[in-house]
């Protein structure tokens, strides 16, 4: 008999297995499988729910009730009861089946959160709004890859359930939920497809648009008749650093904060059969950044405008610079070359006697202001060299504590009269990667500049010590110190705290330019801690051997 029996459940199984795969629609799929149940397990309701591990919740993806479908969303998702409370949170937690014969006394467990709900959708909380309307119920898992997924829960107003309609249903449960996999596989996959065909379309679309405007390398906008943003093409949004949504639509006031101004300076060629448009070059500010722009206008039959611009910034910049290059090393040359070129004239001259003494002093002059021409020379070069990339740079473990000592006592020869220099090395931990010879010019320059910039004299201490990256050296004055917004346009070409040449003495603006690519390249960082008055701390990090 009991053979028999296994017999029959097998064959429903099978049937079961091929009635439900005949569907990928995931809706069809538990419309087959509450009939299947209907067929081997008696009920008046069935809820598939799913849980989701993440959030905790367990939502109800599917619902019948007393003949009827009601929509899912009705049902309000539970969280989780870790301690076992509620019959959905209990399956879940124990990942095995429960039946339950006396509904109407398991809902009085105040450690659970129950609902009933009519076919209407009538919603009430159990048992504060009233008993249950059914008297058993039977909750099995729905598992996958050996972790609970989902709650199937069957209810029955008057039968309780046995052991062997729990047996089939677990095995029906199974089927679903494999075919409720399939189907969502389905859904995804069409869903992916009709995603890729819609990128694709709109790919092509743009594709097309972007052959057209995106092949300018300039910049281009159109400003209607009522002064509006219509277009704006990626090179506009690349210069400016505005996207198209931030400016279609809008005041051009919102791109270019002084466009009344721009407005009047740019000459608007009237169309075809006028002069050919002319360019003007203009300053422009653009969220605090100034611009140089070479705007073309041509106003269109509409009475719009179309403005072609093309970045100059950089070609304007490097005017600067190269004025800026010329002024720095006219300055500096002037005054050695003036010295030696005294000094020359007066030991060649026979109308005066010179003592032994004066005629030395001459000659050191000579011999000082010919070294500074000399590190002028070697400065400009070195930084030609550095923009190139043709600086070799090695990286091997060095000796800081010893690097230290020789810029140190290199320095000392020419150390002012009113500065002290002291020294404070950790030799714990100040081995790091490096060139040598580079890291000692950059001690000379720093220790060099602590000199220039305490005219009123003072210390100046040079300090190693282990840091976080790897080993971290300091060389702080108690000079005229450094405006905090200035600490990172220190380093750059031809920069001075003292542009006027006031207060120390003159420098070629590289020095510290260099000194921050050659840690650069040495896989270090380079900074200034200062305050105007307080005085400079410049530091440099370079990795630990």
């Amino acid at each position: 008999m009991g053979r028999h029996r296994g017999a029959e459940k097998a064959e429903l199984l099978l049937e079961a297995a091929r009635y439900l795969n005949e569907t990928l629609e995931l809706e069809r799929v538990y419309d087959r499988f509450r009939q299947l149940l209907a067929e081997a397990v008696p009920h008046n309701g069935l809820i598939v729910s799913s849980f989701d591990p993440d959030t905790e919740l367990i939502s109800c993806d599917y619902a019948w009730v007393d003949g009827g479908k009601l929509d899912p969303a009705i049902l309000p998702a539970l969280p989780l009861n870790r301690k076992g409370g509620g019959m959905q949170s209990r399956v879940i937690m124990s990942g095995g089946p429960l039946l339950v014969g006396d509904v109407p006394e398991r809902v009085k467990d105040p450690g659970g959160v129950y609902y009933d709900v009519d076919r209407e959708g009538h919603m009430r909380k159990l048992p504060e709004e009233g008993p249950p309307g059914v008297q058993s119920a039977m909750m099995l898992p729905v598992k996958h890859e050996g972790e609970v997924v989902g709650v199937v829960q069957l209810m029955h107003e008057s039968e309780v359930y046995e052991k062997e309609q729990l047996e089939l249903a677990e095995g029906l449960i199974g089927l679903m939920a494999a075919a409720v996999r399939n189907a969502r596989l389905h859904e995804q996959a069409q869903a992916e497809a009709a995603a890729r065909a819609t990128a694709e379309t709109i790919a092509a679309e743009r594709e097309r648009a972007a052959r057209v405007l995106e092949a300018v390398g300039d910049g281009i906008f159109f400003v209607d008749p009522e002064g509006t943003l219509r277009f704006w093409n990626h090179a506009a949004a690349l210069v400016t650093r505005r996207s198209r949504d931030d400016v279609i639509d809008r005041d051009p006031v919102e791109v270019f904060e002084d466009w009344a101004r721009i407005v009047r300076e740019i000459p608007v060629a009237e169309g075809s059969g006028s002069e050919p448009a002319r360019s003007v070059t203009l300053p422009v500010e653009v969220d605090g950044r100034e611009l140089w722009l070479s705007f073309v206008a041509v106003r269109t039959e509409s009475g719009g405008v179309v403005y072609t611009f093309r970045d100059l910034t950089v070609e304007r910049e490097l005017e600067e610079a190269k004025s800026d290059f010329i002024a720095t090393i006219s300055h500096e040359l002037r005054t050695p070359m003036t010295a030696v070129l005294g000094a020359a004239k007066t030991l060649l001259r026979d109308d005066i006697a010179l003592s032994p003494e004066r005629r030395q002093q001459l000659l050191e002059m000579i011999g000082a202001q010919g070294t500074r021409l000399t590190q002028i020379t070697e400065e400009v070069l070195l930084a030609n060299r550095l923009d190139r990339g043709d600086v070799r740079i090695d990286r091997e473990p060095v000796d800081l504590v010893q690097l230290v000592a020789e810029a140190v006592e290199t320095m000392r020869q020419q150390l002012p009269d009113s500065v002290s220099l002291v020294v404070s090395t950790d030799s714990n931990g100040a081995a790091a990667l490096g060139d040598a010879n580079r890291i000692e010019q950059v001690l000379v320059n720093l220790i060099d500049n602590a000199f220039k910039y305490s005219p009123d004299g003072g210390s100046v201490e040079v300090r190693t010590a282990p840091c976080e990256s790897g080993v971290r050296v300091e060389v702080s004055d108690q000079g005229m110190g450094i405006n905090p917004g200035e600490h990172e346009a220190v380093f750059e070409k031809f920069y001075r705290a003292d542009p006027q040449h006031r207060a120390v003495p003159s420098g070629t603006g590289l020095g510290l330019y260099i000194c921050r690519e050659l840690v650069r390249r040495m896989g270090g960082t380079i900074g200034v801690d200062s305050q105007v008055g307080q005085g400079s701390t410049f530091y440099f990090e370079l990795p630990k051997a």
